[in-house]
């Protein structure tokens, strides 16, 4: 079934999605390493088995001794445990967040338990298993996949991407909201420890392909690129909001209204467009996907720290990016920072 995804081990392939995978959760003040820990644990009533099962250095572990003692399981498990496993896994994607991304990641693929040892939770081995943490993992989706910020976007696919900077993992996402399709390019390995450093780069045709000089952005796009090779880590968001927003056809009519001697505001409001059209709260769920919750942020761009901090996004620190100032762009800048309060050095636009 090119549709299905079997998982069983944790250090395999959509590992994550078994019980026995790190993730620790927080139920009623005390800490789990694992989702098999708390089900196996409350198997028991007595206090003492519950913290032996719970202090266990492995799921495996957790599972033995809950056979070990199974003449301590309590009367009406079977009739429980249903129900304490939905608990269970509910709580370990609830409070592990890049585990969720994970989750809701695998779409509408059937999720199946492949064990030989479990023809309830699992599918037997032979696929006629009833497959109820299966069914338990993709309830859990559902729900997740509706709710903030699970609900922002959708992963599609990854790919390498190498560029004359070095290689890059190419990641694509579709914004639900719009229906837009957009990038993460990841450079390194990221350690979600540390703020990781990124650049948020609304897509710009003119001057990221066709080498425009009357804007800043591919001067800035490729500094970016730099900056986070030579640092070894990091991440460029290639987002799809081409002309701060408007489109590329808009952007051509804006150019036309700048050729005549507006500026850059000017010549969008002409337009009847707001001076910035673009919406970060979807790159929460981009970020959220790649595991990062602080970021080190390259901008001179007030609204877009702004913009992040209210999309719940830490940013540790603002990078500046100054790059590509040039005669063709210097009322572009100016404008830039006298009426969209760009954050330039003095002798950068002067």
């Amino acid at each position: 079934m090119m549709n299905e995804i079997k998982f069983y081990e944790p250090n395999d392939a959509f590992g994550f999605l078994s019980n026995l995978a790190s993730a620790p959760m927080i139920v009623e003040g005390l800490e789990w390493p694992s989702s098999e820990h708390y089900y196996q644990a409350q198997k028991f009533n007595d206090p003492q088995l519950q913290r032996l099962v719970r202090q266990a250095p492995s799921g495996d572990e957790a599972f033995r001794l809950s056979r070990e003692y199974a003449q301590c399981v309590k009367p009406d498990w079977l009739q429980v445990r249903e129900q304490v496993m939905r608990y269970a896994v509910a709580e370990k994607f609830g409070q592990n967040p890049y585990y969720a991304y994970q989750l809701v990641a695998t779409g509408e693929q059937v999720l199946t338990e492949h064990s030989h040892k479990d023809s309830f939770w699992g599918d037997g081995g032979d696929g006629r298993g009833r497959n109820e943490l299966g069914k338990i993992l993709m309830a859990v989706r559902s729900d997740l996949s509706e709710q903030e910020p699970y609900n922002l976007i959708t992963y599609v696919d990854s790919a390498k991407l190498p560029t004359q900077f070095g290689m890059f993992q190419m990641n694509g996402f579709i914004e639900r909201a719009t229906g837009k399709e957009h990038l993460a390019l990841v450079y390194g390995k990221l350690d979600s420890s540390e703020p990781v450093l990124i650049r948020l780069h609304s897509e710009c045709l003119t001057g990221d392909a066709l080498f425009s000089a009357r804007c800043d952005c591919g001067f800035q796009l490729a500094k970016a690129m730099q900056n986070i090779v030579e640092k070894g880590s990091g991440v460029i968001l290639y987002l799809r909001q081409e002309g701060r927003g408007i489109g590329l056809l808009n952007k051509i009519r804006a150019y036309h209204l700048q050729d005549d001697g507006a500026d850059t505001v000017e010549a969008n409001e002409r337009l009847g467009f707001a001076a910035d059209m673009r919406d970060y709260t979807f790159c929460k769920g981009m970020l959220g996907h790649l595991n990062i919750d602080s970021v080190n942020l390259m901008t001179n761009n007030p609204r877009k720290v702004n913009a992040l901090i209210k999309a719940g996004i830490n940013i540790a620190e603002r990078v500046p990016l100054q790059e590509g100032n040039n005669p063709h762009n210097e009322g572009y800048l100016k404008t830039k920072a006298d009426k969209l309060g760009h954050m330039f050095a003095a002798e950068f636009i002067n």
